[in-house]
């Protein structure tokens, strides 16, 4: 069991340190999460754009600025979340195209109708639908826990 003395000592070192204090401080560390770029190996994918994805990921970091790793974690699984939710968006624009450009009709609505009802019956559109919501509610969920986390009193340094 630590000393009283070794508690005072540590609790004035810990109220010492309050993290950057001028703007370009707060600049750098904000940087921090985002600087190796090891999010970005694992979830971009060879034709996409890193540069675009530590944008997506910047932007979810400096929205919530995670203070440990839990946050920090439940942070980047809301930004893989979204870019591989607006991956497969680009995957079913594709999809419909394909279908828009395979219906023979002149009449507009017929063909959004023959490309609607192609997709509709294709097991590839159903498998694209079920990550989709599964992906939506992975973000929820991450979204959930970050608003929950945040909301519960922080734990004390004191002894009881």
């Amino acid at each position: 069991m630590s000393s009283i003395r070794r508690l005072m000592s540590s609790r004035a070192n810990g109220a010492l340190s309050h993290g950057p204090i001028t703007p370009e401080g707060k600049r750098k560390s904000s940087q921090n999460a985002v600087r190796h770029g090891l999010l970005a190996k694992i979830v971009v994918t060879q034709n996409e754009s890193r540069r675009v994805f530590d944008e997506v990921f910047g932007g979810h970091f400096h929205s919530f600025e995670p203070v440990n790793g839990v946050e920090l974690a439940l942070t980047e699984n809301m930004a893989a979340s979204c870019w591989r939710l607006r991956r497969l968006w680009a995957l079913e624009n594709k999809m419909f195209n394909d279908a828009l450009d395979a219906a023979d009709s002149p009449d507009e609505l017929t063909r959004l109708d023959a490309a609607f009802t192609q997709l509709a019956d294709s097991p590839r559109y159903t498998v694209l639908q079920r990550y989709a919501a599964t992906l939506d509610r992975t973000y929820d969920r991450a979204l959930r826990n970050m608003i929950l986390l945040r909301a519960k009193p922080p734990l004390r340094n004191e002894p009881t």
